[in-house]
């Protein structure tokens, strides 16, 4: 790929389905936007419907991808865990380049063996659950705490300082471990939390926007409105309107 960002899954015109995308070289998640995550050499996995943006904007970057829309995904998923929405460091790339000319061989073909399909997408999936548990470390409990504390603490105005003080530790060290394990710092973290809610509360409710910032944790709604449209690539008001 020449430099650049990625854009989609963001308009409800073009539904995307699952995404798989391995990044054989240096890029960005979040790519354009304030907050960006490494994600050279790593495979991520976006579910239905999740906005993406990666890419690279300083050199040539190259990557894997495979779209799917597949009823039984969550099915291999269950039996073959493999987490999802965050970057996993591990060397998927000979996996891809294994499976993809098969799938695309088959899928090619006059009439497709469905049945093959399915079970070469399981193999793959198989693969890649195999590779990646030998190198995926559990969460410990006291991170999986600070997590849950983020998540169960949206609507307060949160630091990374009042956060680490109420966990005994220096906001550096705080910020270190989260970002070993869930390889983004806590307030990206915090802020994709609370911008995915957002979106929920104007798809289900009929709240106003500055009760949606409010529920929201963002005190000053001009600033909610900026943060969600850099998220979400439209106002609030206008992902309203799409939604409905």
């Amino acid at each position: 790929m020449v430099p650049g960002v990625v854009r989609n899954g963001e308009k409800r015109a073009y539904p995307w389905p699952w995404l798989l995308v391995f990044f054989h070289s240096p890029a960005k998640l979040n790519a354009g936007t304030t907050e960006e995550v490494d994600c050279g050499e790593s495979l991520m996995i976006w579910p239905p419907g999740a906005p993406h943006r990666y890419g690279c904007m300083t050199q040539e970057w190259c990557h894997s991808w495979l779209i799917l829309d597949d009823p039984e995904l969550e099915q291999f998923l269950e039996r073959y865990p493999l987490p999802i929405g965050v970057p996993l460091r591990t060397d998927a790339g000979r996996l891809f380049n294994r499976y993809l000319p098969l799938l695309l061989e088959e899928t090619g073909l006059p009439q497709p063996d469905l049945f093959f399909q399915k079970n070469l997408l399981q193999l793959f999936f198989y693969d890649l659950h195999r590779q990646c548990k030998h190198n995926y470390r559990p969460v410990p409990h006291r991170v999986q705490e600070m997590e849950l504390y983020l998540r169960g603490h949206l609507k307060e105005a949160l630091s990374l300082e009042t956060v680490a003080a109420h966990f005994g530790v220096s906001a550096p060290h705080f910020s270190a471990l989260f970002r070993e394990y869930f390889h983004m710092s806590p307030i990206h973290y915090l802020n994709t939390l609370r911008l995915n809610k957002a979106a929920r509360l104007l798809q289900l409710y009929s709240l106003s926007c500055k009760e949606v910032a409010e529920q929201t944790g963002f005190q000053d709604q001009l600033y909610f409105s900026r943060r969600f449209r850099q998220f979400w690539g439209v106002s609030p008001s206008e992902y309203r309107a799409r939604e409905q």
